[in-house]
């Protein structure tokens, strides 16, 4: 999907009032969201409860991938270096940049996407729950259990 700016499913919407309840039991300090509709609107059920603090940050976006935008990945296949679009390497260091960036000592409630997690991943941060994968609109405490990935 990457960079496509489109609105969430009415499944996703119902994710997201469905996620309230359970962000509510977490301690949230600062809301970190990517710029893109499918995260301001997954994140709008709990500030309409809540009163925290959120910075909007294009940093958190998925992977831009230029020519293969809104192309499902079977489709696009392996590709590494789209035309148009972010490299490998590029979506890294931005995703690196942006996590060097946030608040220290805050417990932050970060709304992205799933190459977001997997970068994540990348760097050293693991899901308590053990996910591989992250679902949508589940709160998934990261912690930093080890070393990064090359």
């Amino acid at each position: 999907m990457g960079q496509s700016d489109i609105s969430l499913s009415d499944l996703g919407r119902q994710e997201a009032n469905q996620a309230v309840a359970a962000l509510k039991m977490f301690p949230i300090d600062v809301i970190v969201c990517s710029h893109l509709k499918r995260c301001l609107q997954t994140i709008t059920p709990f500030r309409a409860v809540g009163d925290c603090q959120i910075s909007i940050n294009p940093a958190w976006a998925e992977r831009s991938w230029g020519v293969y935008e809104g192309v499902s990945k079977s489709q696009r296949g392996q590709e590494t270096h789209p035309k148009n679009g972010e490299t490998d390497a590029d979506f890294r260091d931005r995703i690196q940049h942006a996590l060097n960036d946030l608040p220290s000592g805050e417990n932050i409630l970060l709304v992205s996407h799933s190459g977001v997690f997997r970068e994540l991943r990348r760097f050293g941060y693991e899901p308590e729950a053990g996910l591989d994968k992250i679902p949508h609109a589940i709160p998934v405490r990261l912690r930093r259990n080890r070393a990064p990935q090359g």
